[in-house]
């Protein structure tokens, strides 16, 4: 299923290879796992439930961390070979530049593209459920803050007193 290193291709290009490949091997799973946790994570917001959105946060979490880690190795990778003379922009710029042949280098490219466009869903559903947190706090504050100044919204210019000269009814013993 997987491209392996071939015994066709030199030892440089065959190292590469075996990096790549680890690479795409470590990356696929964790991708999959993230999408499944976002899916799962936009339902718990959806039902407002503070106690597994925190359960799969902190799953969230391990799985970043994960990802953080096989990103430093791309990263090792890429900076190695562009020590040696090669491209070493994206994984895409590195693959044809190893001259492994159309057998080795497709089904990789195929596996590259298929994990950058994972990465877009990724990066799309993350910045989604990031909004719908913000504006959900951002909510939440303007209760609370309506909440403490007895319906009231405060002046955005004062001279630092409370206009009404009295404090919110939960917090205001008289009322």
């Amino acid at each position: 299923m997987h491209a392996a290193p071939t015994a066709s291709v030199p030892a440089q290009q065959q190292q590469f290879l075996g990096q790549l490949t680890g690479i795409l091997n470590d990356l696929e799973p964790i991708q999959k796992q993230l999408l499944e946790l976002y899916q799962q994570k936009s339902r718990a917001l959806k039902k407002v439930d503070p106690v597994r959105i925190e359960q799969l946060a902190a799953f969230e979490e391990g799985l970043t961390n994960e990802l953080q880690f096989i990103l430093l190795r791309r990263q090792q990778l890429l900076q190695t070979a562009e020590q040696q003379g090669l491209p070493g922009g994206s994984l895409q710029e590195l693959l044809p530049a190893l001259g492994l042949g159309i057998t080795v280098s497709e089904p990789l490219a195929e596996r590259i593209e298929v994990v950058q466009q994972r990465s877009q869903k990724l990066r799309h559903e993350s910045w989604v459920q990031w909004i719908v947190s913000q504006r959900s706090f951002q909510h939440y504050s303007q209760i609370l803050e309506l909440i403490a100044h007895a319906g009231q919204k405060t002046p955005t210019y004062s001279r630092g007193e409370n206009e009404s000269g009295s404090g919110g009814a939960i917090f205001d013993a008289s009322a």
